[in-house]
């Protein structure tokens, strides 16, 4: 597996197995669109499905289990940007499915454009991606403004197990599978929480932990 695009391979290979995981479906989506350019068969393969991404083209051809006829295999997990700079780089035409996908890659990428590295360059990207017809506004309310419910009851529980440490600068949540198993959210849920924990006053970092992983901890540090 490659997390670069071997474009004398795919030049070469007819059948192409696509791996992504949920964070990197916007990527996954954007070659799938570019390989159909191409002529290639091509399958798409993610072992986890949580459907944040669902509103994207391709999202219905994905499967769990991964294509053995496949001759070449890529790995998805790239950088947004460095999947668009191939794609500029090598005269690709970017069609309104793949604007769509980007735009999706660099809204979560770059935390809804609020983090610092986002900067003049990445607004150019996305005004010429909007050029490309890119469904830029189906993206925002997708992403931002429309959450599941099992998201505001993984909120609630994470209030109510918080604990201040430390002068209230950390906040800790330990969660466990059954806290998940009773609303309905994922583990990939608590990055959205932890940010928003980080909006009380004084806190710095969020340091929330999973009980039963041998205590996994995602240690979100506030970016000042």
């Amino acid at each position: 597996m490659s997390t670069t695009i071997p474009i004398e391979m795919i030049k070469e290979s007819k059948h192409i197995l696509i791996k992504s995981d949920e964070a990197h479906f916007p990527q996954a989506s954007v070659l799938y669109s570019y390989l159909l350019t191409q002529h290639k068969k091509v399958s798409l393969y993610m072992e986890k499905q949580e459907h944040m991404f669902a509103f994207l083209p391709w999202y219905d051809k994905v499967r769990v289990t991964e294509a053995s006829s496949a001759e070449l295999t890529i790995d998805v997990s790239m950088e947004i940007m460095d999947l668009y700079d191939f794609l500029k780089s090598n005269g690709v035409t970017i069609n309104k499915k793949m604007a769509t996908a980007l735009y999706a890659g660099f809204l979560k990428r770059y935390n809804n454009f609020l983090a610092k590295e986002c900067d003049g360059t990445v607004f150019a990207v996305l005004s010429e991606l909007i050029e490309y017809k890119a469904q830029y506004q189906m993206c925002l309310q997708e992403m931002i403004y429309s959450k599941p419910l099992s998201l505001f009851r993984l909120k609630a529980l994470a209030y109510k197990k918080l604990l201040l440490v430390e002068n209230a600068r950390v906040a800790k949540v330990v969660l466990c599978d059954e806290d998940f198993e009773s609303c309905g959210a994922q583990w990939s849920d608590v990055k959205e929480v932890a940010n928003e924990i980080l909006k009380l006053a004084h806190v710095e970092e969020v340091h929330i932990i999973k009980s039963d992983e041998k205590d996994k901890i995602l240690k979100i540090v506030k970016d000042i």
